[in-house]
């Protein structure tokens, strides 16, 4: 099921110049390898190796970031060549002050997403991911697909929290519920990247 339009989108941009543009209150999400990719199929397609999520950020970030408090940089948080350390080291010297676990492990679901589970590349991986970056003073949005996730992001201290987007009506009820205890609150994913 699609989930509720009448949820706040959290925009995706996938350049450093749209960020200037937005007003102060809009949630951003900072992520340049969904650039070219139309349509509601980016945040799973961002997975494929050949996207190097993670690779795209630190490249785009090296000159630095504009000073945004709700601007959060999207981090593949199952990057099997990057420690998380590495990438928040770089995130912090580039000045870049909120993280999201995403592209996520939360676009996936049947066979796959039970295979990544196994090989250590799911859900405790992209939760330790914003634990870690908690712990370092970022400010951190939590993509989720189940209120079990959710609880682990509320309870390490995750600012807002992002509907997965096959979220049903119940889950959404749920999320709702534990949205109120950050101070960010519940967005969906937008239909398209640079849509809200």
């Amino acid at each position: 099921m699609h989930v509720s339009s009448t949820l706040r989108p959290v925009e995706i941009v996938t350049r450093l110049a749209a960020i200037s543009d937005h007003e102060p209150d809009s949630v951003t999400i900072f992520c340049p390898s969904c650039d070219g990719l139309a349509g509601s199929a980016y945040d799973s397609l961002v997975l494929l190796p050949v996207h190097d999520a993670n690779g795209r950020l630190l490249a785009e970030i090296k000159n630095g970031l504009p000073q945004d408090g709700h601007m959060f940089a999207g981090v593949l948080a199952l990057d099997p060549f990057r420690r998380h350390v590495d990438i928040l080291k770089a995130l912090e010297a580039a000045g870049c002050r909120g993280v999201v676990n995403f592209p996520s492990v939360t676009a996936i679901d049947g066979e796959m997403r039970v295979s990544l589970e196994d090989f250590g590349y799911g859900v405790a991986t992209e939760i330790n991911l914003l634990r870690a970056a908690v712990a370092k003073g970022f400010s951190a949005l939590a993509t989720v697909d189940s209120f079990a996730m959710a609880q682990d992001a509320v309870a390490i201290g995750a600012s807002g929290l992002i509907a997965a987007r096959h979220a049903n009506e119940a889950m959404l009820a749920e999320l709702s519920g534990l949205a109120h205890e950050t101070s960010l609150g519940l967005f969906r994913l937008a239909d398209a990247v640079g849509e809200t």
